[in-house]
């Protein structure tokens, strides 16, 4: 790849997913849809897709042509001479894997698909194939981990009618000629999968399975060390390394993840791409701070399970708070629950 299409490149994975790492915002302008609003919003750190062909501007913004366009499933958009193909959930399962695919959601029919995966998953450890693929990208994979978190809108779609939706496959906001005012207004995450569904069944689905966001983190894990399902076991995903019936919370989204493999018991953190191997006791000490709420139940629950004094059990937890990165999780809510979510 060119410069420009690397960079266009990592635009476009910041837009698909709504993951804020380079740009502020990115907008997508659809073929024959006005632009010259977007332009005048757009800032320094945004970047802005615009079909081939279309004419000059002048904007503080970068840049991105692109060719082809996403209207519709099986539809493929070219960055130069690379294709990314347009996927629906459940298809990517079947089609032949040739090149860069995104997958999203076209029906509910695809957004239960999704859901029943994922609860699969953690019941089993068994993660969807297609989605550990590395050319495999998931949309809206902000959405899908913090669905209630209020944000600006940062991933913009303007189409070919004027209307501004949520990224690419989110709710209707507004009118391009409103823009200033609808990039001000904070919408939930869950607006970005809004215009599969209503935004509420996307809320009330996701709110019950607080544990989603921990699923996207380990199938990311996954891909990034090429683990098959079969290949290790992930706490909280078919396997835990003790269980004693006393866990009150869910792990943080983005703490390190524990593994068993081959090697023994292994600490991966896809923040600091840290890995240490961990023994025995303390790979259990983590799981039981991870899946409790707060240091003092956890030292009560290691105290039980290695046998110490309560306070020297505070101090192997507070050590691996320390040392290892890991926190107290986040309190669980009953699956019956549509208020609070564990994110």
């Amino acid at each position: 790849m060119s410069g420009d299409e690397i960079f266009g490149a990592r635009a476009l994975r910041e837009w698909i997913t709504g993951e804020r790492h380079h740009y502020s915002r990115v907008f997508f302008v659809d073929r024959n849809a006005p632009a010259r609003q977007v332009l005048a919003a757009a800032e320094g750190r945004d970047a802005v897709f615009l079909p081939d062909g279309s004419e000059p501007c002048e904007t503080h913004a970068e840049v991105i042509r692109y060719g082809g366009g996403w209207d519709d499933i099986g539809d493929e958009l070219f960055l130069g001479p690379h294709g990314v193909e347009r996927q629906d959930y459940i298809a990517a399962a079947f089609v032949q894997i040739v090149g860069p695919i995104v997958v999203g959601f076209s029906d509910e029919t695809s957004w239960r698909a999704f859901l029943d995966d994922a609860e699969l998953a953690r019941r089993t450890g068994v993660f969807p194939a297609a989605l550990l693929d590395a050319r495999v990208l998931l949309a809206d994979r902000v959405a899908l981990a913090s669905p209630v978190a209020l944000m600006r809108p940062s991933a913009v779609r303007v189409r070919s009618d004027g209307r501004v939706s949520a990224g690419m496959q989110g709710e209707v906001v507004g009118a391009v000629t409103e823009l200033p005012s609808l990039l001000a207004a904070a919408l939930p995450g869950a607006a970005l999968v809004g215009g599969v569904m209503p935004r509420d069944r996307v809320l009330d689905d996701l709110r019950t399975r607080g544990w989603v966001g921990r699923y996207l983190t380990a199938l990311e894990l996954m891909r990034t060390l090429s683990l098959a399902s079969t290949d290790a076991a992930i706490a909280g995903f078919g396997w835990t390394p003790f269980d004693d019936g006393l866990c009150d919370a869910e792990p943080r989204t983005a703490d390190p993840l524990l593994l068993e493999t081959g090697d023994g018991f292994l600490l991966a953190d896809l923040t600091t791409r840290r890995r240490q191997l961990l023994s025995p006791d303390t790979a259990r000490v983590v799981a039981v701070t991870q899946t409790s709420s707060d240091t003092e139940s956890a030292a009560a629950r290691v105290a039980r399970q290695l046998e110490v004094p309560k306070s020297q059990a505070l101090s192997l937890c507070l050590e691996a708070i320390d040392a290892l990165g890991v926190h107290c999780g986040r309190r669980a809510v009953d699956s019956s629950s549509t208020t609070g979510a564990v994110r």
